[in-house]
């Protein structure tokens, strides 16, 4: 969703920069304009929040939104520090994605924003570890699905696992 939302704004950017017409001293080019992928609103025309996510795209997932419910958590199992990041006194939070299947278990789990590019190499290693729990614990976080019309369907969604010291 932030890769959306990023190049949603570099997109806005770029249009934003590029001048409506050509300089007097530039004859226009013969050719005609190229449609652009983004349509700018007037300034008494608010601006989306972020671009509309289809339901479902094309995998067939959905996204929470536009008359999809989004999933009730039911279980959510308390993340395993490791040893060596104990050790190491290493912590910090992991974004993890993942789908929420029709059963309400979770799918495609991975490590969206890691630990690890948090901390300096001689960590690294620890952090890791850390990010393989988070993925381990998402695996077994259970949900009442999330709905469509009544029926249960797939979504996509995330969480992040914090890992903290006491």
């Amino acid at each position: 969703m932030t890769h959306l939302v990023v190049l949603w704004l570099a997109l806005f950017a770029a249009q934003a920069t590029t001048p409506a017409a050509p300089p007097s001293s530039q004859q226009p080019s013969a050719q005609p304009a190229q449609p652009h992928a983004l349509i700018i609103p007037s300034p008494n025309q608010a601006a989306p929040a972020e671009p509309p996510n289809p339901n479902p795209d094309a995998s067939g997932i959905y996204h929470v939104g536009g008359g999809v419910t989004e999933p009730k958590i039911i279980s959510v199992p308390q993340p395993m520090f490791s040893e060596l990041a104990r050790k190491q006194k290493i912590g910090g939070i992991a974004t993890v994605s993942f789908i929420i299947d029709e059963q309400g278990n979770t799918q495609n789990v991975h490590i969206s924003r890691s630990i690890a590019d948090m901390v300096d190499r001689t960590h690294r290693e620890a952090a890791l570890s850390l990010d393989q729990a988070a993925v381990d614990v998402v695996k077994k976080y259970k949900f009442k699905p999330a709905t469509k019309d009544g029926k249960p369907v797939a979504v996509y969604s995330n969480a992040q696992v914090n890992f903290q010291l006491y």
